[in-house]
């Protein structure tokens, strides 16, 4: 009789260890996702905050050697700094204004970006750019990274310094190839035009010619002007970007224990959705399970 009851129960143990079975695979999955997301983010947090130095570019060697006389090298220089928050607009509007006051220098662009929904979230972003003698390059880098007044000189932090040089003598060479065969094409049909007083066909079909070639001449002439603006001058392209919020540990473990509350929901709802699908299933076992018990299916014979 003992042995029976054993044997009963049984089929009862082993649905219920099924059971147990699948809910823990459904949690070690949900902990597994869990753990492969905290080692990404402690990973993407120690590459986006580096140990950044202090220091004052040296914009001499920078802006490279200096043209004295015609050439066919055109220079672009790119500068890249740090700068608390609430001074992004502050630097952005001195460089513009030292640009403004300066003889020569062509403002190109300004722009200020904001991201972030709120004041410990938003990330600022200043750009300017501007084309400038070769002479005044060196200076007007320096004051892209002078401090502001009252502002100390460890709050500009260099990112990245970059200049890159770029020979057009190819492109210049067509350019003045281009404008000597269409100036003699357009003195030619000048000639004809001259030629064709008296017939009116001939003189309508010279004029469009003419008229097609002069746009023709004026448009080389522009690529002329803008290849020699180029090599006249040097673009240079500052940016400024919002430092990263220095959190205090009580502010930051209360910000790590909202993203861990999130995660942790998320988890949660993964496992009942996994949940929802695996019961029919745990279901028709124990109903199947349940009717063998019934019809003693697994009774000693």
């Amino acid at each position: 009789m003992m042995v029976r009851q054993a044997t009963r129960y049984v089929p009862i143990r082993i649905a219920g260890m099924a059971t147990l079975g699948l809910v823990v695979v459904a949690l070690g999955g949900c902990k597994h996702r869990h753990a492969g997301q905290a080692g990404t983010e402690a990973s993407s947090d120690s590459i986006s905050q580096p140990a950044m130095l202090s220091m004052i570019p040296r914009v001499a060697s920078f802006a490279g050697s200096r043209k004295t006389g015609p050439g066919s090298i055109a220079y672009e220089h790119s500068l890249s700094l740090i700068v608390a928050s609430d001074k992004v607009g502050a630097h952005l509007e001195k460089l513009r204004d030292d640009c403004l006051a300066q003889a020569g220098c062509e403002l190109v662009s300004a722009s200020e970006d904001t991201e972030g929904s709120g004041p410990e979230s938003d990330r600022r972003t200043a750009r300017l750019s501007a084309r400038l003698p070769h002479d005044r390059v060196a200076s007007f880098l320096a004051v892209a990274a002078a401090p502001l007044p009252g502002e100390p000189a460890g709050k500009v932090v260099t990112q990245q310094l970059r200049t890159s040089q770029r020979d057009l003598h190819d492109e210049i060479t067509d350019v003045d190839r281009r404008i000597v065969q269409m100036t003699a094409y357009r003195d030619r049909l000048e000639a004809l035009e001259g030629q064709s007083a008296g017939k009116t066909d001939d003189l309508i079909k010279v004029a469009k010619e003419l008229s097609d070639a002069q746009t023709e001449l004026e448009s080389v002439a522009r690529e002329k002007q803008d290849l020699s603006r180029r090599v006249e001058t040097e673009e240079v392209d500052v940016t400024y970007e919002s430092a990263h919020e220095n959190l205090g540990p009580l502010r930051r473990s209360l910000r790590e224990s909202g993203a861990l509350f999130s995660d942790t929901l998320a988890d949660l709802w993964d496992f009942l959705i996994q949940a929802l699908v695996w019961a029919p299933l745990v279901v028709v076992g124990l109903l199947i399970v349940r009717r063998a018990i019934r019809r003693r299916w697994f009774s000693a014979k």
